[in-house]
């Protein structure tokens, strides 16, 4: 948590804290929260895919991702149930607004 206070993480930085399985969910559900920090597609793909990040946080994620990225976590056995199940919904409206 002191290096998320510290002044200036980088990006890359916050995105490999993200892509952590060891850091605590107290950590993610700071970076999730953080506007500044989710504006960038990486790090809200690297928290959606972290099993450890609270479902509330992942589930409000799912929507900025791309169609691609949510067909593998709809197949992800890593991250929960319903998580899963989400993207699948998400995937298939997706799909049937295509058609």
């Amino acid at each position: 948590m002191a290096v998320l206070n510290s002044p200036k993480p980088t990006e890359s930085e916050i995105e490999s804290y993200a892509r952590m399985a060891t850091v605590s969910e107290d950590v993610l559900r700071v970076i999730g929260s953080t506007r500044a920090w989710t504006k960038q597609y990486p790090v809200v793909a690297a928290i959606v895919r972290n099993p450890k990040t609270p479902l509330a946080i992942s589930l409000s994620l799912v929507s900025r991702l791309n169609d691609r990225d949510i067909k593998m976590l709809s197949v992800d056995r890593n991250v929960p149930e319903g998580l899963r199940t989400s993207a699948r919904k998400t995937l298939v409206a997706s799909q049937s607004r295509k058609q």
